[in-house]
C-alpha cells in the first residue's frame, strides 16, 4: 500500500495539471462560467409553470433578468415621478413584480410597465452575457476587420441573445389566445424593439493604442442603449398609445382603433390636421395598445397598488403633470417650511480638500391634501 501511494499521487498530479493547461487555453467567456444552482427558481415567487421550465433550464439568464425587471422599475420611477401613477403599482414586493395587480388589467400603464420590463430583462442579459459568466452566451458576434484606423474587437454586448431571453420570458407567461394575453405580447415586443432599432446606433466604445498616447490603431466594441434612453422613448409611446376595443378583438389580431373617425374629425375641426398633406391612420405595429380606461389613481386603490396622490410632493407655480392643480385632484395642497442641512462658504484648501461649513436652509415645499 505505502508503495503504491506515490503512483497514485503521481497520476492525480498529472491529470491535475493536464486539464489546468487545458483550461488556461479556454475562450475568456468559458472560463469563469455562471455557476447557478436552483435557489432562484425556488425562492422567487409568481412564475407560472412554463417560467419555473425556463428558470431550471437558465438560472443564470433568470437571474440577470430579474435583476433587469428591478432596473426596469427604477427607471419608470424617474420617467413617472411627477404623475399621478408614479410607478408606485411596480414597487417590487417580492423578487417578481410581476405579482402586482398592475399587470392583470389592461390599462395604458400597463402597456408601459410591460415595455419597459421587456427591455430591462433584455439589456440585463445581453450585458450579462459580454461579461462571460453565462453558460449560454457570450459577447456578440460581429465581423472582424478594419475600417479606417479601428477595428473590431473587445466584447460586444449580446442584444440578440438578451432579447431572445426576454421573448421567452414573456411567452411563457402568457399562453393564452385572449385578448389580454396578446395585446402583453405586444408591449413586450415593442419594449424589445426599441434597443433593437436602435442597434446600428448602439454606444460604439473605443480604446485606443500607439506611442505616447497616440491612437494609431483603435478597438472598438458595442454597448447597448442606455435604459434611461429607452424609458424616454417608450414614454413617447405611452403618451400616443393606442386604444383597441375588446369587443372587436379576433384570433387574426386584427384590432379596431376606438374612435378613429371621431378623433380625425376633431384634428380637422381644430386645424391640427393639414388635408394638403397625405396622412395614414396609424398603424399598430409598433405603438403601445391599451384595452381598459385607466382610472384616476387620485384615491387609493389597494386592489391596484396605488396609494393615491394625498401626501405627494407638488409644484404650485407648474403648468404640466407635476403641477398641484392636477396631482393634487381638487383637493388642495399644504404648505410646509422645511429645514435641511447643508454645505455652504467652502474654502479650498492647497493641496488638495476643501473645507465647509454647515448651515441651514429653509424653503416652503407644497404638499397635496
Amino acid at each position: 500500500m505505502s508503495k503504491s501511494l506515490p503512483v497514485v499521487l503521481a497520476l492525480f498530479l498529472t491529470g491535475f495539471f493536464s486539464s489546468f493547461e487545458q483550461e488556461k487555453y479556454l475562450p475568456h467567456h468559458r472560463k469563469t462560467v455562471f455557476q447557478s444552482d436552483n435557489t432562484i427558481c425556488r425562492t422567487t415567487p409568481g412564475f407560472t409553470k412554463l417560467q419555473l421550465e425556463l428558470c431550471y433550464r437558465y438560472p443564470g439568464e433568470m437571474v440577470a433578468a430579474l435583476h433587469g425587471i428591478k432596473q426596469a422599475v427604477k427607471e419608470c420611477h424617474y420617467q413617472f415621478f411627477n404623475y399621478r401613477w408614479n410607478c408606485s403599482s411596480l414597487s417590487m414586493k417580492t423578487k417578481n413584480s410581476y405579482t402586482n395587480s398592475i399587470f392583470k388589467k389592461g390599462f395604458r400603464e400597463t402597456a408601459f410597465a410591460y415595455a419597459i420590463t421587456s427591455a430591462g430583462i433584455a439589456i440585463s442579459v445581453a450585458k450579462t452575457c459580454s461579461r462571460g459568466v453565462l453558460m449560454n452566451c457570450g459577447c456578440e458576434t460581429h465581423n472582424s476587420y478594419k475600417k479606417n484606423a479601428w477595428k473590431w474587437a473587445g466584447c460586444s454586448h449580446n442584444l440578440h441573445h438578451g432579447n431572445k431571453f426576454s421573448k421567452m420570458f414573456f411567452e411563457s407567461k402568457e399562453v393564452s389566445d385572449d385578448i389580454h394575453s396578446q395585446i402583453n405580447l405586444h408591449n413586450s415586443k415593442i419594449g424589445r424593439m426599441v434597443p433593437k432599432t436602435v442597434i446600428s446606433n448602439m454606444q460604439i466604445k473605443c480604446k485606443c493604442h500607439g506611442l505616447s498616447g497616440s491612437c494609431e490603431l483603435k478597438t472598438c466594441w458595442k454597448q447597448v442603449p442606455n435604459l434611461h434612453y429607452i424609458g424616454k422613448t417608450l414614454k413617447e409611446k405611452f403618451e400616443s398609445a393606442i386604444q383597441v376595443e375588446q369587443a372587436n378583438y379576433f384570433t387574426n389580431r386584427n384590432f379596431k382603433i376606438i374612435n378613429y373617425k371621431k378623433k380625425l374629425k376633431q384634428r380637422l375641426k381644430s386645424r391640427q390636421w393639414t388635408p394638403h398633406k397625405k396622412k395614414h391612420k396609424r398603424g399598430l405595429k409598433n405603438n403601445l395598445l391599451f384595452y381598459e380606461k385607466s382610472p384616476n389613481f387620485c384615491e387609493p386603490e389597494p386592489s391596484l397598488d396605488a396609494w393615491g396622490t394625498s401626501g405627494r410632493l407638488c409644484s404650485v407655480n407648474a403648468t404640466d403633470q407635476s403641477s398641484c392643480s392636477s396631482l393634487c385632484c381638487g383637493r388642495g395642497y399644504n404648505l410646509i417650511k422645511q429645514r435641511q442641512t447643508i454645505s455652504c462658504f467652502c474654502i479650498f484648501r492647497w493641496c488638495c480638500t476643501v473645507e465647509c461649513q454647515k448651515c441651514i436652509e429653509e424653503k416652503w415645499i407644497s404638499i397635496c391634501k
